[in-house]
């Protein structure tokens, strides 16, 4: 594995993707297979999209930004959404313990197994074998996980960031083999956030503005991770 200075994508600082720039255009989506210079561009604008900070923190140009990639992967327009959807997304769907939570992170989505491979849970919690998988790769590249992540190292915005590492590297190999063994859950997850809809949807605490902000947001966060699920696969079975 060759190693470059790469930093993981931080919870609390402000989007500024440094992605190589983009000049494909849209695509049908049975026609796309992304090249490693788009996925890779697509990782780092993506990743941190997938936390409230990042969220939280992004102006419209990043957002705007962000879409234009997921046009590129998906053959189709996608609208940014508002900033209330974004922070109704945040709030209430990417923090832990509340009624719509739905994080996208592998141990959660995964049976969780103890150090001896004894299946402790079905699945729901954090610090499975997957996490403790990315914790050996991310020492073994050299790099350390962010203090925001140390409790979920298999968050989604981490495997896009240690995805593009590799493919910045040129290292296809460990690209694809992360794609094999981290990137099966994304179903299921995409599955979750489709019932959190429906539980917005119909949630007498939430006022008909809050339940239009839910459900925008959640479609969103929906694109994002069906886009990304799509394109590494994509990717790993044209590179391999």
């Amino acid at each position: 594995m060759r190693r470059r200075e790469r930093t993981p994508v931080n919870p609390n600082a402000p989007i500024a993707p440094h992605a190589p720039a983009l000049s494909a255009e849209p695509a049908t989506p049975t026609d796309i297979i992304p090249s490693a210079r788009l996925l890779q561009a697509a990782c780092v604008a993506v990743a941190p999209l997938l936390t409230r900070e990042g969220l939280e923190a992004a102006d419209e140009a990043s957002v705007r930004a962000v879409c234009e990639v997921l046009a590129c992967l998906s053959g189709e327009a996608v609208a940014p959404p508002s900033d209330a959807a974004r922070r109704a997304l945040g709030r209430d769907v990417l923090v832990a313990g509340l009624p719509l939570a739905a994080l996208p992170v592998e141990s959660l989505h995964k049976p969780w197994c103890g150090p001896d491979g004894t299946v402790r849970a079905a699945r729901g919690m954090y610090g499975g074998e997957s996490a403790r998988h990315v914790r050996a790769l991310y020492a073994a590249c050299g790099l350390s996980v962010p203090e925001g992540f140390a409790a979920m190292p298999d968050h989604l915005a981490l495997l896009l960031e240690l995805e593009a590492f590799f493919l910045e590297a040129d290292d296809a190999s460990a690209a694809r083999t992360l794609v094999c063994d981290h990137f099966d859950w994304l179903g299921a997850y995409d599955a979750m956030l489709a019932a959190r809809a429906e539980q917005a949807a119909d949630a007498p605490a939430f006022d008909m503005t809050k339940r239009r902000d839910l459900a925008q947001g959640i479609a969103f966060m929906r694109t994002m991770v069906r886009s990304m699920d799509r394109a590494v696969h994509a990717w790993a079975a044209n590179a391999a």
